[in-house]
């Protein structure tokens, strides 16, 4: 976070469970009971045991926690023998809490990790391998799922984790205030093959004003990472094993980013995910926010007008956005990986999947095509192509097996990044010094 995913489109495959019962002939009884022995009844069979299996996910917001409480409870009565705990955590503080959580033996049976960051966890020894109950499962298809997500989430003969769902990052519009501003209507430029960063500049200038503003995102790597990708360039080099913000791509687009905010002036300066950014295009008060579908629910529930999503614009590297993805992973020190592996399945089926795509949440992990067509009838917005468009040309959420992501990432490009869209710096001089301190930390 360079794989492709491949079409949308797939062929369905549908799980299925099997209930098999076998009877036997009656026994007949004796003629007679022998002498002086009292009539005895086998015990009956003692119930199954239940178990419990915690769970986790990190919500968005309120719409988006209700939507998995939903699947969890519904979950619930298809296990007799285990005991659901859906477990939600929030965003802030999500994988700190985490950490402290494996190093401690308490995680969840299962838990969602972001794909940038199964790597970090896999190589801690705190997730379990997966591909040993694959093999003694034949019930199970890895080919049910994307390539792109599976092919990240397998590293040296071992399956780290199944993937709960994709997301291409969309530019989310608001038509009313465009069109009260009268801006081109970027569905009607992307028609025409116009929609482009010239023309994406064009309307956020004749937007901002008067209160408003053309454009806001949240601080964080995808948001400013696309404009690396976009320019031409990348995060890392070719085989990841170096820094990438130098390439001339990279900071073509990343200054770019911050002429958005400190050259043009159509953007206020941005906020964390989930913050004032956000909450200002929610209210009305910027016309356009890029982000991945789990910001839909939200927006259906809170905003006040007229909504669309298009496709991020084209850079003068090509067309360019994220394929987001985050797995589901069992914790090494599950007391019960065998139900933990149950609850996975069906967490992950085509069936669970497609419902979590009619509440609008995200894209489908699985490719069946009944989940699919769940996702493009979940509206609004009118039209839900433009999350499936990009995935023809997506860049795949990164594992870092040669570094540590976070350090690197986080730790190292982000406050780079900060004062690059605090104007303290030129994106030359940020890459620069950026790369100089990612380097040493790569594994050649």
């Amino acid at each position: 976070m360079s794989s492709k995913l491949l079409t949308v489109f797939g062929a369905l495959v549908i799980l299925s469970m099997l209930l098999t019962a076998c009877g036997g002939a009656a026994t007949p009884a004796p003629a007679a009971a022998p002498a002086k022995t009292e009539a005895t009844q086998a015990p009956a069979a003692a119930p199954a045991e239940q178990v419990t299996i915690r769970w986790r996910t990190r919500p968005d917001n309120q719409e988006e926690q209700n939507v998995y409480q939903k699947i969890s409870d519904e979950l619930q009565a298809k296990l007799p023998n285990i005991k659901l705990v859906y477990d939600p955590s929030p965003v802030q503080g999500y994988l700190d809490k985490l950490t402290t959580e494996y190093s401690s033996a308490t995680a969840p049976d299962i838990t969602w990790i972001p794909g940038a960051s199964v790597a970090d966890y896999a190589s801690k020894g705190v997730l379990l391998d997966l591909m040993p109950l694959v093999n003694k499962d034949p019930s199970f298809k890895l080919t049910d799922y994307y390539d792109a997500p599976m092919k990240e989430l397998q590293h040296d003969g071992k399956l780290w984790g199944l993937p709960r769902d994709i997301s291409t990052m969309v530019i989310y519009y608001n038509k009313d205030l465009l069109k009260a501003k009268g801006a081109d209507d970027p569905a009607d430029l992307a028609a025409k093959g116009q929609w482009n960063w010239d023309n994406f500049l064009k309307v956020a200038q004749k937007v901002t004003g008067d209160g408003s503003y053309g454009f806001s995102f949240s601080n964080w790597w995808g948001l400013w990472g696309y404009f690396a990708y976009a320019g031409g360039g990348s995060l890392f080099n070719a085989d990841r094993t170096a820094c990438g913000l130098d390439l001339p791509g990279s900071v073509t687009g990343l200054q770019f980013m911050a002429d958005i905010f400190n050259k043009y002036k159509v953007a206020p300066p941005p906020g964390a995910e989930g913050g004032v950014s956000e909450t200002d295009f929610l209210a009305g008060k910027v016309g356009m926010f890029p982000n991945g579908r789990w910001m839909t629910p939200g927006i259906r529930q809170n905003a006040k007008f007229d909504f669309a999503v298009i496709e991020m614009p084209e850079g003068p590297g090509g067309k360019s956005t994220w394929l987001f993805w985050g797995a589901y992973a069992i914790s090494a020190k599950s007391k019960n990986p065998d139900a933990a592996w149950q609850v996975l399945k069906l967490l992950t089926s085509a069936d669970v999947q497609g419902q979590v795509a009619a509440l609008g949440t995200n894209i489908p992990s699985n490719k069946a095509q009944a989940a699919v067509d769940a996702f493009l009838n979940s509206k609004p917005p009118a039209d839900n192509m433009p999350f499936l468009k990009g995935a023809d040309y997506a860049v795949a959420e990164i594992p870092l097996w040669t570094g540590n992501w976070d350090e690197i990432v986080t730790g190292i490009y982000q406050p780079a990044i900060d004062q690059l869209l605090q104007g303290k710096i030129t994106a030359e001089q940020m890459a620069k010094d950026a790369c100089a301190q990612a380097n040493p930390k790569f594994k050649k």
